[in-house]
């Protein structure tokens, strides 16, 4: 009886080791939508329309955008994230870097994520100028960030200033009407909808895992071959200028 109680415990103390990471990363994740929503809550209701956690279907393909904030002076597309330490990367590279402590970890470039939000957005919105879509990336607090990116990527109490620094009028308060009603109805709300798209995720997590074990592009599928660069060696395309892809040596 002991035995079996024993190997219980054990059994169970690894699964909690095997979920811990997985569970704090997403409610750390949902914690951030939620912060970034309060804050959003704050911009004045006549001019700026928002919708948080919209997830669309375009071209057999699903997005899940977390924030979008609708105005005369843009559509804007918010990638929050929740990170701490301190936080490296660039516009084009495949990963960024985050350093707690001295220990590094990869993470994907938000940047490259909400690019593609926002094509599926201009799919979506055809007849709206793709000048209109403005990316930001939201971080709180909990990081340092030390970047080089030439998209805006903010903390989430520089947010709300953020998007009122742009005052070019884009789209007409009709327009407005028009995206808003129009990204309220394409919002897939279904659970079986939301769980096929974290399937879809996953698909392509592994397919680009994959890729790189055969040391090929994820984006393009051409050849990675090892460069030097500023900041140290790293895996590039063989197709760049074409595709930008890269990877820390």
């Amino acid at each position: 009886m002991r035995t079996a109680l024993f190997i219980l415990i054990v059994v169970l103390a690894l699964v909690l080791l095997l979920v811990r990471r997985p569970l704090i990363a997403f409610f750390r994740g949902k914690e951030g939508e939620v912060s970034v929503r309060m804050w959003l809550k704050l911009l004045s209701s006549d001019q700026y329309k928002v919708i948080n956690d919209l997830l669309i279907s375009s071209h057999g393909h699903t997005s899940q955008i977390d924030h979008v904030v609708v105005s005369e002076y843009g559509i804007f597309v918010i990638e929050t994230k929740n990170y701490k330490g301190w936080i490296y990367g660039g516009n084009y590279s495949e990963f960024w870097t985050q350093n707690i402590f001295g220990k590094k970890y990869e993470l994907h470039n938000p940047i490259l994520q909400n690019q593609g939000h926002v094509r599926a957005l201009k799919r979506l919105l055809p007849d709206v100028s793709p000048d209109t879509f403005i990316p930001i990336v939201a971080f709180s607090r909990r990081a340092t960030l030390k970047l080089s990116t030439k998209e805006p990527v903010v903390y989430w109490s520089r947010l709300r200033r953020t998007i009122r620094t742009y005052k070019t009028k884009l789209l007409t308060p009709e327009m407005v009407e028009q995206v808003y009603t129009l990204l309220l109805s394409s919002n897939q709300v279904s659970k079986e909808k939301r769980k096929q798209h974290v399937k879809n995720v996953k698909t392509t997590i592994t397919r680009n895992q994959h890729a790189l074990a055969n040391n090929r592009c994820p984006r393009c599928g051409g050849q990675l071959v090892l460069r030097d660069g500023k900041y140290g060696r790293f895996y590039g395309c063989q197709n760049y200028p074409n595709c930008r892809y890269t990877h820390q040596a």
